[in-house]
């Protein structure tokens, strides 16, 4: 089956502020955004990374993407068996255990996705960027870059993830919670 490749077909994967998920604090406060970072593919964890949604302002529930103040993609198991689906081995992803426990003290199983190869999708001539630098402000991607995947990231998207329709159809079929889902190459949520 050969996949249409347009921008129309792919969508940025993030988390949805309007649901009831609440937002998980690592227990250990040296976990931060860059945990993963210069470590290669075989690094292991020798045990889940703990996580705790706490009482306040961001307090709620636990989602099939679980919010987090590291910024990680935190899959429930549901998530990530349709995301497995479609990961190729191109952008060397690896899953790590993690748990979340929610405020009534029930722990669950998560999964944190991270891909070792992040190439720059950018489509450099189409993009817009700070003055003097190669921070994008308003980014365009190259599909040609893109290839066959349906499911990326980059460095320059920091925590988003982009998939393909195909994708983001089989999610919202599962009735996954606490994402959302906005066209690339648009503003995003704006109500």
């Amino acid at each position: 089956m050969k996949i249409e490749q347009t921008f129309d077909k792919y969508y940025y994967l993030t988390e949805d502020e309007k649901s009831k998920v609440g937002n998980a604090e690592p227990e250990d406060k040296n976990i931060r955004w860059d945990f993963f970072e210069n470590k290669n593919i075989d690094h292991k964890l020798t045990e889940p990374l703990k996580f705790k949604i706490n009482s306040g302002k961001y307090s709620g529930q636990t989602g099939d993407f679980q919010f987090n103040s590291c910024g990680f993609l935190l899959f429930s198991d549901k998530l990530r068996t349709i995301i497995e689906k479609y990961l190729t081995d191109i952008d060397n992803p690896k899953w790590f255990p993690a748990e979340v426990t929610d405020l009534d003290g029930v722990t669950k199983n998560y999964s944190i996705l991270y891909l070792f190869s992040k190439p720059d999708f950018l489509d450099h001539n189409n993009s817009t960027f700070v003055s003097g630098t190669d921070h994008p402000i308003k980014k365009r991607f190259d599909l040609e870059k893109i290839g066959d995947r349906l499911i990326y990231n980059s460095k320059r998207l920091s925590v988003l993830l982009c998939v393909h329709d195909i994708v983001r159809k089989d999610i919202k079929k599962s009735d996954c919670k606490g994402l959302y889902f906005y066209k690339i190459h648009t503003p995003g949520r704006l109500s």
